[in-house]
């Protein structure tokens, strides 16, 4: 062993002689600086033989080549959703609008044939005291006429910090511009448990934790994130980040336009908005399954179809142990 060693040492001495002794050995080429986007010249970027006219740098260093057009929304945003409109511009392309989040405005709209940014809508802070310039993480809808713009916002602006809004869409412009905020609260009480909530328990187990009685309302045990507890009845965002926000996501409108529908993550309810075209109504909602995802509508409009990532309401012959 101590032959090993001496051996190993003796090598790691002359690596270091050489290295001093011959100057030109010692001296590296410095790595190039990689700027997260595109990237079109060495310069810029990676500098390397390629046939890519215009390869890209993500954060982690990743090169990578798009396929199509690229449409570049900024390094501080994160694309959730994508609407297209159904009526042309007037140039006869066709825009589409992108949902937001981390982004100074929750909503940017190109044209899908040049890639070319149209508009990116910004509330009118001086006329709304309510406003949230961040988008949700889905929920994005134009309606049938190509005139309005629906979309989520989950923010965390007081009670009423979670909004469906409704934006006019230009069709010679395709710019955006102010319409009103639906507001869609969380449905909590006073201490912050959701009120559409049935927490149950039993009167007791056997020893092969079967129930021995009969189930009671009360306090069932906590569901947990995985790093912490949540107890029975409150909402995931007040135990989280202590967002006050009913998270609203997918949105589905009718065949006429006038009616809209919301997923409300957070209230397990489809809510629904009437007047969209006009003046909107106050949501109604109805109760569906457990964290509801996304709707669609049935051509006939009589039917919602609402996916749920938690499945079923629990009922009195469920039982946690």
């Amino acid at each position: 062993m101590s032959r090993k060693i001496s051996q190993i040492n003796a090598l790691l001495v002359g690596l270091l002689t050489a290295g001093l002794s011959i100057p030109a050995l010692a001296q590296s080429v410095p790595y190039p600086t990689y700027q997260p986007g595109a990237n079109k010249n060495g310069a810029q970027g990676p500098d390397y033989p390629s046939t890519l006219s215009e390869p890209w740098v993500v954060s982690d260093g990743t090169i990578i080549t798009p396929a199509g057009t690229t449409v570049y929304l900024g390094t501080t945003t994160r694309a959730k959703a994508i609407a297209m409109n159904p009526k042309p511009l007037a140039n006869g392309d066709y825009a589409a609008a992108v949902l937001q989040m981390g982004a100074p405005y929750p909503v940017t709209v190109f044209d899908v044939k040049t890639g070319a940014v149209l508009s990116k809508y910004e509330f009118d802070a001086a006329s709304s005291t309510n406003y949230d310039d961040d988008g949700s993480q889905g929920g994005i809808a134009f309606t049938p006429d190509g005139l309005h713009l629906l979309f989520s916002q989950d923010g965390d602006y007081g009670p009423g910090g979670s909004f469906v809004t409704l934006a006019n869409f230009n069709l010679t412009t395709g710019k955006l511009t102010d319409d009103v905020q639906v507001s869609v609260p969380m449905d909590i009480n006073s201490t912050g448990k959701l009120t559409n909530v049935t927490c149950y328990t039993s009167k007791g187990y056997n020893s092969d934790g079967l129930p021995t009685g009969p189930p009671v309302v009360g306090v069932s045990p906590p569901g947990t994130t995985g790093s912490f507890a949540i107890p029975c009845g409150y909402p995931y965002s007040l135990f989280s980040d202590e967002t006050n926000t009913s998270y609203p996501t997918s949105i589905a409108i009718s065949s006429d336009g006038s009616t809209a529908y919301a997923v409300l993550m957070n209230n397990d309810t489809l809510a629904k908005i009437t007047g969209v075209a006009g003046t909107p109504s106050k949501p109604t909602e109805v109760r569906v399954g457990n964290v509801p995802n996304s709707v669609v509508i049935s051509p006939d409009g009589k039917t919602a179809y609402v996916s749920n990532e938690a499945g079923r309401i629990a009922t009195a012959n469920d039982f946690q142990l």
